[in-house]
């Protein structure tokens, strides 16, 4: 009897170890397949992974999100050194000014999004870097991809162009802040996402420069670096309007609506002109321009093209409806700056004048000998 309980007792430990056995090969199967197939991130979980441990520096992940060659977090100061006679543009912005840059040290930079993001402009946004030989570079800006990626710092070459924002700064400890982003190692497609919208604009200066004539003789708004100028541009509505980047206080009425009347146009999408410190600085620029749409883009391609090289100065082909001390040049040349597509620079290009309104009065004859500078 004694064998037989022995026996049973035998098979039965037997059976709860093959029990055991096979838990514990299973358990080490599928180890085997998260490693074979690696968890996918995507934009919002590194900064979590990495401020819970999750994630360290020099990791390589999979990440899934939208590519985007337009950046949305380069720092102003890059564009103009002149940033304090800029501050009204800075100052009252809804849209990031979406840049595409050239490679500094064959090092591309590149924006990820997440997954169907249809435009530019989000703070849900991290850096990606990639070489110049990088397969990234047969992709476009809306494409959705797959990308097998080392999270690292922001490269040397960019760290003073990338403005830090707090979606891809990592928090190392209490008032030490890393920006952080991701070296792309390979690409593979995901999906399209069908229109992606950046915006389209350039920055520079006049000369010679239309002059105020009592600009330092006496306290007005002429002389004040708060003013401003700015005209909507397509379509053209002259004259140019005037505004205030700061409380309008005493400024007159008219200044006090223009300023209200600025605050709307980009939420509106409207295109416009600027001119911060009239008239010796400006700003054309067209919020929304979904690049998968060829027409308006070969539209608005005209726009700015045509700004520097014609339709700045037409605006100042009358002194009516400008203010009457203001002396204006018979000759006014324009420089750029800053553009947002650094790879295509507007220098280089052409345009179709047919496609393009005039930004002045239309009912306007020039003199035929000289432009008269008195009103």
């Amino acid at each position: 009897m004694g064998r037989v309980m022995s026996t049973d007792w035998q098979k039965t430990i037997i059976s709860i170890y093959q029990i055991l056995q096979m838990t514990t090969n299973t358990i080490k199967a599928l180890k085997k397949i998260r490693r074979i197939i690696p968890k996918e991130y995507s934009v919002a979980d590194i900064k979590d992974g990495l401020e819970t441990g999750e994630l360290h520096f020099g990791d390589k992940i999979n990440v899934v999100g939208t590519f985007s060659e337009y950046l949305p977090f380069i720092d102003p100061k890059f564009m103009l050194r002149e940033l304090s006679h800029w501050s009204i543009t800075r100052a009252q912005k809804t849209l990031p000014r979406t840049v595409r840059l050239e490679a500094i040290d064959d090092t591309y930079c590149g924006a990820l999004f997440p997954l169907y993001q249809k435009d530019a402009f989000p703070e849900e946004t991290i850096p990606i870097f990639y070489s110049i030989d990088s397969r990234l570079l047969e992709h476009f800006s809306g494409e959705m991809l797959e990308m097998k990626c080392k999270i690292t710092q922001v490269p040397v070459m960019y760290r003073n162009l990338i403005s830090r924002k707090e979606f891809f700064t990592f928090q190392k400890e209490e008032n030490v802040a890393v920006p952080f982003g991701l070296q792309v190692l390979n690409v593979e497609p995901y999906g399209l996402v069908g229109s992606f919208e950046i915006n389209a604009w350039l920055i520079g200066n006049l000369n010679p420069l239309p002059r105020f004539k009592s600009r330092a003789q006496q306290q007005s708004c002429f002389n004040c670096k708060q003013f401003f100028s700015f005209m909507t541009i397509d379509p053209p509505d002259y004259p140019p309007r005037y505004g205030c980047s700061v409380s309008a206080g005493d400024a007159p009425d008219i200044v006090k609506k223009g300023s209200k009347e600025f605050l709307t146009l980009e939420k509106k999408g409207i295109p416009y002109v600027i001119f911060p410190d009239p008239f010796r600085l400006f700003e054309v620029f067209y919020p929304s321009i979904d690049l998968y749409n060829e027409a308006k883009r070969k539209h608005v391609h005209n726009i700015l093209v045509s700004a520097t090289k014609q339709n700045l100065e037409q605006i100042f082909m009358t002194s009516l409806a400008l203010p009457s001390n203001l002396e204006i040049p018979e000759k006014i040349e324009t420089k750029v700056d800053f553009q947002y597509d650094q790879r295509k620079k507007f220098a280089e290009q052409v345009f179709d004048p047919a496609d393009v309104p005039v930004w002045g009065c239309p009912n306007y004859e020039p003199e035929p000998k000289e432009r008269s500078h008195e009103n």
